[in-house]
């Protein structure tokens, strides 16, 4: 850590100190906001502090965090005559000790690690589509309920796919490898355009382009590496030994992020789930009519002509319940096998 970077965590460290004394004075907050702009440094390394404090606050009551809390307390004399220059590692101690005790692998635990290392965490709403570049010039495209945080270092960029799904287009840097974290999977690239769908039980990483390397996160001797060729998907499934591979169609299978799904011989159910994360308005289906095929290519933000088509092709009904809700059921009189 360079004298610099000690220097200007040490006034931040100090400037929070003295904001959160009884003593602090309008004067004192008028030259700690006009500190924030002297550098764009400041304000990053005082935004760095406050997502620990933020933390260590939040989970004040872990078990796991008494002896650091004691520790702490028995210091703080120690610590004051250093002017608090050892806060950040403090906080560090904190932010690792947060991550042990409610998992490194949990969405709030790898966001709290890429805000306070410096990284960015990217959101949609359930029924938002939207696309970023990212520093490097790679764009992620990110479809609908999806989280991801991003963390781009000298060595490597790492992304972790928390929920959701994202199609990576990545920058080539062979000096630097693109590493997203799905799962219990990592999926490693130099320059190329895949995809990453993440859902309860399921991965499936589709490549369009390029090559990737998909492993165990915990790598170990005999654990199974596969190389993904354009035009191939993998799909690991939880419980299962290995994942499968398969070639698929990658303009279908990409076509979410041009706000398009196409669905060959699709269950109903399934294919009304995959619509329902576009929208506001649930379509709930009656389990008579779940197992119905359905093929076709439909916009994801026109929900209307997905019903309409519904009542063409297939012998349901569709009926609104006045409460927002859609119901989709069997249309009267038997059902053609």
């Amino acid at each position: 850590m360079s004298t610099s970077l000690d220097k200007v965590e040490e006034a931040a460290a100090t400037w929070d100190a003295r904001l959160r004394g009884a003593t602090a004075t309008s004067s004192d907050r008028q030259a700690f906001q006009a500190w924030l702009q002297e550098d764009p440094l400041h304000r990053i390394t005082h935004e760095r502090l406050q997502v620990a404090l933020a933390e260590l606050r939040a989970h004040a009551r872990l078990p796991e965090l008494s002896a650091l809390r004691d520790e702490a307390r028995n210091g703080v004399d120690a610590i004051r005559r250093r002017r608090l220059a050892s806060i950040f590692a403090v906080a560090a101690a904190i932010v690792l000790v947060v991550m042990v005790a409610i998992g490194a692998q949990t969405e709030r635990g790898a966001e709290i690690v890429a805000q306070f290392q410096g990284g960015s965490v990217y959101v949609t709403s359930p029924n938002e589509r939207t696309k970023v570049t990212l520093a490097d010039g790679s764009v992620v495209t990110l479809d609908s309920g999806t989280r991801l945080s991003v963390l781009l270092g000298a060595s490597r960029r790492d992304v972790t796919l928390l929920a959701g799904r994202a199609l990576f287009q990545v920058a080539k840097d062979p000096r630097r490898p693109f590493v997203v974290k799905a799962g219990e999977r990592t999926i490693t690239a130099l320059g190329t355009v895949f995809d990453v769908d993440l859902s309860k039980g399921e991965l499936r990483v589709t490549l369009a382009e390029g090559s990737v390397a998909v492993r165990p996160v915990q790598f170990r001797r005999g654990s199974t590496q596969q190389i993904l060729k354009p035009r191939q998907q993998l799909v690991a499934v939880a419980g299962d030994a290995l994942p499968k591979l398969r070639t698929v169609d990658t303009e279908r299978a990409m076509s979410w992020a041009e706000g398009q799904v196409f669905f060959e011989n699709e269950p109903l159910a399934s294919a009304v789930e995959e619509m329902n994360e576009y929208s506001s308005r649930k379509i709930v289906v009656d389990p008579a009519v779940a197992d119905l095929r359905i093929n076709g290519m439909f916009r994801t933000s026109n929900q209307a002509g997905f019903l309409e088509a519904l009542q063409v092709t297939l012998p349901v009904e569709v009926r609104n319940d006045g409460e927002g809700r859609i119901y989709v059921s069997k249309r009267p009189g038997p059902i053609a096998e």
